[in-house]
């Protein structure tokens, strides 16, 4: 799994004339298909705020910079990365579960597999962050995600936090 947030502010390049276009300002998601719709950059003179590179023009995500076939730039319909973060999360019953620090990717960068919650910063040092991943997610609305009713981040695989 990848963080966006570890591919964002990454260096694009053009596989055709070996080009730096641009660095990855955003990614734009498709949450009825659990998809990455496109990356949306920053530093590109063509590059307007709803325009930018489609997933199906990308050859690779690396660790260190993206590689796409083609400058090929459209409008990017979606909602923005950056949009999601913050997010709160609740169960079907009503229960604040935290809020969404990041979202993770299968390793190709193409699908999205879940969400990092924070249930704040007292529970981020003493447990780390949670994980919840995308067969729990009930509904998956503009500004809050609801989750399963059995949802704990907490239960979940927990990176960081002095218990952890």
């Amino acid at each position: 799994m990848r963080r966006i947030r570890e591919i964002v502010g990454l260096p694009v390049l053009d596989l055709k004339s070996g080009d730096s276009i641009g660095w990855v300002q955003d990614l734009v998601l498709d949450n009825d298909k659990d998809e990455v719709v496109g990356v949306l950059l920053e530093g590109g003179h063509f590059f307007h705020s709803e325009k930018g590179i489609p997933r199906k023009a990308i050859m690779t995500v690396g660790k260190d910079a993206i590689t796409v076939c083609s400058k090929a730039v459209e409008e990017l319909k979606g909602t923005r990365w950056s949009d999601k973060v913050g997010n709160e999360v609740y169960t079907q019953g009503g229960d604040a579960r935290g809020t969404i620090e990041d979202v993770f990717l299968d390793d190709t960068a193409e699908k999205m597999v879940g969400f990092e919650v924070s249930d704040g910063l007292f529970a981020d040092l003493l447990h780390g962050r949670g994980t919840i991943l995308r067969p729990h997610v009930m509904i998956d609305g503009k500004d809050i995600l609801i989750v399963d009713n059995q949802v704990s981040p907490l239960d979940q695989t927990n990176e960081g936090g002095i218990l952890a």
